[in-house]
């Protein structure tokens, strides 16, 4: 597997493709994505049925209403007016019939874009009794709805443990550690066929990351995958500490690392990976479109990164439609797309052995592309 690379010059993907015919390829294309909330993937219409049926109040039954209340300001100054809709949308975790049926759509969501893997974050749920159904609970629903899920629209999907910054912060040192290593230890069993990792998401501001260290330690120690989100809105340094204290292999966003030739240079000596997110980074004012991602910056330093989405729901955008922003601003061929998502698949959480077999897939599924190409290239000749 390769790491990412780009052109040296900006220019169009391929001359003879349009962008319909780009687009086509990019949706016809399998993906990998490293970097998926669940709240956040859930829509409007999603939302709607859920609600209705377990008796959730939100402000509007109507779909397109509620898609607009939630996810219709398109650009935000920070993070927590970007987070808004979650007070809305976790509601919707009322029951474990619900969180089941959540789960279900959202991987057949991913299915419908080509998703072949994908790496699903998730909140503790029922972690500090708010919710009526225990943390263990909540574990036992996703590892059965993910493997059911996985049979019925075959995305591989392994999940991540996200532990929310302004959650914890206010707590004391002893028993916020001490509650880290329960999650840990619900979780474990689950590992590697279900959980693959953890994170630490929310406001940057909200919590300095030595609160977290114990937790990364103790995930590490078990043999998680470490992921951290920094430089989204905070400073670059941030993304040095996730890499040298928390030992992250891989960075949310991260973006803010571009402005420290310092920090681009620790990421790139560690090894570790951004996953750069592009709509939400237009949407929090980081940039003002995907041409101005530091992507060539990073590539310069040596620094990999995979292309992500984020929360689709919320940002109102699929996978292909992110790959296809960067494809057109920074003239990626299609060789580059392919290497984008082995990049991707190598960096993920999953074992040796789904890595492999996910592999396989991926050629499988690229040679019956190239293909079908070649043939309607033939007749279009003829």
């Amino acid at each position: 597997m390769h790491e990412t690379s780009l052109r040296d010059k900006q220019g169009r993907l391929l001359d003879t493709l349009s962008d319909a015919e780009l687009m086509h390829r990019i949706l016809s294309m399998p993906k990998v994505e490293l970097h998926r909330h669940l709240a956040g993937s859930i829509n409007g219409a999603m939302a709607v049925k859920i609600a209705a049926k377990y008796g959730v109040e939100l402000p509007s039954y109507i779909a397109s209403e509620l898609d607009e209340i939630l996810f219709g300001c398109r650009k935000v100054n920070t993070l927590p007016e970007y987070l808004a809709p979650w007070a809305t949308l976790e509601r919707l975790f009322v029951s474990r019939e619900a969180i089941h049926e959540i789960i279900l759509e959202v991987i057949e969501q991913a299915a419908k874009d080509n998703v072949v893997y994908l790496e699903l974050r998730m909140g503790p749920y029922g972690f500090l009794g708010k919710e009526p159904y225990t943390f263990e609970e909540f574990i036992h629903t996703v590892s059965a709805s993910v493997a059911e899920a996985e049979s019925r629209f075959g995305v591989t999907t392994r999940c991540i443990l996200g532990v929310p910054r302004h959650v914890f912060a206010g707590i004391s040192a002893y028993t916020r550690n001490r509650m880290f290593a329960r999650m840990i230890s619900v979780i474990y069993p689950f590992f590697p066929h279900t959980f693959v990792g953890v994170d630490l998401n929310g406001d940057e501001s909200a919590a300095a990351g030595d609160h977290f260290k114990v937790f990364f330690k103790i995930a590490r120690e078990k043999g998680f995958g470490i992921t951290v989100h920094a430089g989204e809105c905070g400073p670059a340094q941030n993304v040095e500490y996730a890499v040298r204290e928390l030992n992250a292999s891989r960075i949310g966003h991260g973006i803010e690392a571009a402005k420290s030739p310092s920090v681009l240079s620790c990421i790139a000596e560690s090894g570790s990976m951004l996953e750069i997110c592009p709509t939400s980074n237009e949407i929090l004012n980081r940039v003002s479109q995907a041409g101005e991602l530091p992507l060539r910056l990073l590539t310069e330093y040596g620094v990999s990164f995979a292309i992500c989405t984020d929360n689709p729901a919320r940002n109102k955008v699929s996978l292909s439609e992110d790959l296809f922003k960067v494809a057109t601003a920074f003239g990626l061929n299609e060789a580059h797309l392919h290497e984008l998502t082995y990049s991707a698949l190598n960096r993920s959480f999953a074992d040796q052995g789904t890595k492999h077999a996910v592999e396989l897939a991926l050629r499988r599924r690229f040679q019956a592309l190239a293909n079908t190409e070649a043939c309607r290239d033939y007749h279009n000749m003829c």
